[in-house]
């Protein structure tokens, strides 16, 4: 016959819990994406330097974590103009300023498919792509988080159209970094 062994409920405690600490840990915040140039940033390298552009980057080669254009965690406004720069740079590399509008929509359309999954408003993604060439369009109803998705997204797409290799991505994304920094000093 076995012996059945008691077991300590106390002995089996988390040495935290049984000092009268919480046993759990909180959960880690995603880090906060910024646009800010690090002040020992080289103009004119051709090289990314914020984690803002990095993320673009990532995004563009399809190797980000968030599946539908935004990213976990914070992002401060010099990200977000970091992205809409770098987005109205391929936007104008992909486009002429009087493209017709049949041209625009199918790239859109194709982009929006392409990235089904993050429900992008093709009429949004639209009005953005139009303003980025300097048309004048209703912009001030488009959710932030819309504005950041399309930045994003539609960047890949047209990046990955315009088969842009690693050398002409990192130009594009740190000239985007270097206006951005110059905006911010406006």
């Amino acid at each position: 016959m076995k012996k059945r062994r008691r077991r300590n409920a106390a002995a089996d405690q988390e040495p935290a819990a049984a000092n009268g600490d919480a046993a759990e840990t909180p959960p880690e915040e995603a880090p906060h994406l910024s646009g800010h140039l690090p002040a020992e940033a080289i103009h004119g390298s051709g090289q990314i330097r914020t984690e803002a552009g990095r993320y673009l980057r990532l995004t563009a080669r399809d190797e980000t974590p968030a599946r539908f254009g935004a990213p976990p965690g914070g992002v401060d406004d010099a990200a977000r103009r970091v992205w809409r720069i770098a987005f109205g740079l391929l936007v104008r590399k992909r486009f002429e300023p009087d493209s017709p509008l049949a041209e625009i929509s199918r790239t859109v359309v194709a982009a929006v498919h392409e990235h089904s999954v993050a429900g992008l408003p093709p009429l949004d993604a639209e009005m953005l792509v139009r303003d980025a060439l300097g048309e004048p369009v209703p912009l001030a109803d488009i959710d932030a988080s819309v504005l950041v998705a399309v930045h994003l997204l539609l960047f890949a797409s047209l990046a990955d159209e315009l088969a842009l290799g690693d050398g002409e991505l990192d130009a594009i994304i740190a000239e985007a970094e270097e206006e951005a920094a110059a905006a911010a000093l406006v």
